[in-house]
């Protein structure tokens, strides 16, 4: 379903990632480990060409885009495969002016062309999915930090993506409310949807993954099942990060 080869990215001459190979099935969730600086984020935004990759190849479902150092990719191919991902972000960035209704509406109403009244059914059939229905007319200001990235998992749900990218969705929250964020993202990985995550959670990695990816210096490492990767890491450098953790822990 997704195909990533030999991707690169690079900023100012300094290489972020060094030629990623990574395949993902429909339905599976992969999780995405490794220190700060590691090309994580970089990763994920190629996936949704928020950063346009310098070179490689990148297809999800039927649509496939090959880089280039020094080319920009057709914008009528962009658009295609950016309406097959949603992406929730550290920072949620909901409209502060529109209620969580609105929200989840607006990418429905003014990418999709939906009706409103079409847009308003689905929205509030996914508020009730992440157990806010009953916050439908609240503004984010009036949430808390966990209902307003419930919220922003919604609003990326909304346009019914093949692919859902989470950059480390919890970080900004304070301890308490991780827990809420992290329930949800559980019950759609026990529904089938594909999902590729970025977290510094490693017991939430370990219980909602299929695949742990290892990334360090902007290179797959190692990569597995959890029990695979957190207990029986093959490579040296996975068995000092985790060991680093297991030390702060």
């Amino acid at each position: 379903m997704i195909a990533i080869a030999k991707l690169r990215k690079t900023f100012d001459k300094l290489e972020i990632l060094k030629g990623i190979n990574l395949n993902i099935e429909e339905g599976q969730v992969v999780v995405i480990i490794g220190p700060s600086g590691s090309g994580k984020t970089t990763l994920l935004r190629c996936m949704n060409l928020l950063e346009y990759p310098s070179e490689g190849t990148l297809r999800i479902g039927t649509t496939q885009i090959d880089f280039h150092a020094g080319l920009k990719p057709k914008q009528m191919n962009v658009l295609a495969l950016r309406r097959q991902t949603g992406m929730v972000f550290q920072a949620n960035n909901l409209f502060p002016h529109m209620n969580a209704l609105e929200n989840v509406m607006e990418a429905q109403v003014t990418v999709q062309k939906k009706s409103k009244e079409a847009a308003s059914i689905r929205a509030l059939e996914l508020l009730k999915m992440v157990g806010l229905e009953e916050k439908a007319a609240t503004f984010p200001h009036q949430l808390s930090g966990g209902q307003q990235q419930r919220v922003g998992i919604a609003r990326a749900m909304a346009p019914q993506p093949k692919l859902l990218l989470f950059d480390e969705p919890t970080s900004a929250l304070d301890p308490e409310l991780v827990g809420e964020v992290l329930k949800v993202i559980k019950k759609l990985a026990t529904e089938g949807i594909t999902m590729v995550i970025v977290t510094h959670e490693m017991k939430f990695a370990s219980e909602v993954a299929d695949r742990i990816i290892f990334l360090d210096n902007g290179q797959i490492v190692e990569e597995g099942t959890p029990d695979q990767v957190f207990k029986h890491p093959t490579q040296e450098r996975t068995r000092l990060f985790l060991s680093h953790l297991h030390s702060v822990d």
